[in-house]
């Protein structure tokens, strides 16, 4: 006869319990690694969504940088066109582009976080004016000849610009003359 009422004493009623309990540690940390690893995957997702919103933003600022210069024979027209609640600036120079670049004039234009015109905002557009070498010697009208406009949108601390354009124009023809 069976004393226990048909159950098991003893050890195994134990053992079960502990490898049940095991069982639920170990599926409970396989939960957590991939939830862990989840929320990576979904930060990381995030930040590459505001850097590709940032990058779009970016060309369209350098778009329309390049829009002014073509419509604009000096450096001073490309303010009047892009200025907007006093978010523009002359500078005296370029500030990194280079030997060969240093010392043409510099317009920078500042946004905010939305690319939205702010005096000290965080994004900047930089264009620099530079007239075609040996323009000056030439005879030629300083509002005349080709100007290569070098754009560069930039994020404040950022060691890499964001986006870099650089365009050329011809400025100052007169198209109701000679004949065109």
């Amino acid at each position: 006869m069976i004393e226990d009422g048909g159950r098991t004493g003893g050890k195994r009623t134990g053992s079960r319990g502990t490898a049940f309990y095991i069982e639920a540690l170990l599926l409970a940390a396989v939960f957590t690694v991939v939830i862990l690893t989840l929320t990576r995957v979904f930060a990381w997702s995030g930040q590459r969504g505001r850097d590709a919103a940032l990058l779009t933003g970016a060309v369209h600022l350098a778009e329309n940088g390049a829009e002014a210069g073509a419509a604009s024979r000096s450096l001073e027209e490309v303010r009047e066109l892009l200025e907007e609640d006093g978010n523009g600036e002359m500078l005296a120079q370029a500030d990194g582009q280079g030997a060969a670049d240093a010392g043409f004039p510099t317009l920078r234009m500042h946004y905010d976080d939305d690319l939205n015109p702010a005096p000290e905002g965080t994004v900047w557009m930089d264009i620099q004016w530079i007239p075609a070498s040996g323009q000056d010697g030439d005879g030629a009208s300083p509002e005349e000849g080709l100007v290569k406009s070098v754009i560069t949108v930039s994020r404040a601390g950022a060691q890499e610009p964001v986006y870099r354009l650089e365009t050329e124009v011809f400025t100052g023809l007169d198209l109701s003359r000679d004949g065109f």
